[in-house]
């Protein structure tokens, strides 16, 4: 993850100094695990009310930031109170909190924010459905969907403007890290036409224009998003497409690129949008698929990308998928996964061919 870019603001108070909890026994370890929640929830808690921010300029006492929150104050201090003992804000002997090196990322206004992410996760409509995560185990089909009484989530996303800003926000600080990690890692100076298919608001386009001028793109999203994109500066070296993925995809590009949506959906529907790719690029052999994704680690390797799966699992009915499962599911739509680039984790750029 990108470190914040500016030196932070961090509390001189009393430092918190959890333990090593793979020191723990063996029971208080399975405990923690359990109530993780406790975490999260009150993370959640603290980006919502945008407390972080509150503290940039220097600590304050729990009433102080009740008042700017409109908020219980005794409540509020002992969530402050609980996260400050993992590392997340500082309380001093004067009950002051402050900034920590940790919280830095709850803040709104710095690079490498995680605030709207975090918000995101906490949100009662992605928080409802793992009460029933049992019944998606069970069943094989995500719970969010019968809880809401939609298709799917983006659906439910489409009838709750609120709601999807919310996620925008989230993927933009999920993937804003790897944005220039891919045109670091990888050589878009012979790419000749992108042609990014879900590509959002642009900017992961902008970022392979700007560093490579001889290149032309085209943004293919749905009409909502295209027309909020961010790459005006570049006129027509970039081309604004409309549409869905599940019905068709531009032709004429030399390189395609599909990041952070596969795993939305499961393998048939995977299989389906890569074969439109593969149509569209015809009998050229030169052209190349960028499919830019997690690789789920194997066997027992930590990984983001294993507890992600979770969350797709149970609220969109999409797959974080290990390298056999993408060579297969390349392989479905004709193309040869030729090489994976890793970029910043837990992403990487699996490179596919014309089969």
């Amino acid at each position: 993850m990108t470190q914040v870019q500016e030196t932070p603001v961090v509390h001189e108070g009393l430092v918190a100094d959890p333990p090593d909890t793979a020191l723990l026994p063996e029971s208080a370890q399975i405990l923690l695990m359990a109530t993780s929640k406790w975490v999260s929830q009150s993370l959640y808690v603290a980006a919502k009310l945008g407390v972080a921010d509150l503290l940039a300029d220097g600590p304050r006492k729990p009433a102080e930031l009740a008042e700017a929150t409109g908020t219980h104050a005794r409540s509020l201090h002992r969530i402050l109170r609980a996260i400050a003992s993992v590392g997340v804000f500082a309380e001093d002997t004067e009950g002051r909190f402050g900034q920590t090196p940790l919280s830095e990322f709850l803040r709104a206004d710095v690079p490498g924010s995680l605030r709207q992410a975090v918000i995101f996760f906490g949100e009662d409509f992605t928080w409802r459905p793992y009460g029933r995560i049992l019944d998606t185990v069970r069943t094989g089909a995500p719970v969010f969907n019968q809880l809401n009484d939609v298709p799917d989530m983006f659906a439910y996303m489409a009838k709750n403007p609120e709601s999807q800003q919310i996620f925008d926000g989230a993927m933009l600080a999920l993937s804003g890290d790897s944005i220039s990690d891919i045109t670091d890692r990888y050589d878009f100076s012979t790419a000749g036409k992108v042609v990014d298919i879900g590509g959002g608001q642009g900017f992961l386009v902008s970022e392979i224009l700007r560093a490579n001028p001889d290149t032309t793109a085209i943004l293919f999203d749905q009409q909502s998003v295209v027309d909020v994109a961010v790459t005006g500066e570049f006129g027509d070296r970039v081309e604004l497409a409309a549409g869905s993925f599940f019905e068709t995809v531009p032709g004429g590009g030399d390189t395609y690129i599909l990041k952070s949506v596969l795993h939305d959906w499961n393998d048939d529907q995977c299989a389906d949008i890569l074969g439109r790719v593969r149509r569209a690029i015809g009998d050229r052999p030169d052209a190349r698929l960028l499919v830019i994704e997690a690789v789920v680690p194997a066997l027992n390797g930590w990984g983001f990308a294993k507890f992600m799966d979770v969350e797709m699992m149970v609220n969109v009915g999409g797959v974080e998928r290990t390298e056999a499962e993408w060579r297969d599911l390349f392989a479905r739509a004709g193309f040869a996964l030729d090489e994976i680039v890793e970029i910043n984790p837990p992403n990487s750029i699996l490179v596919g061919r014309p089969a």
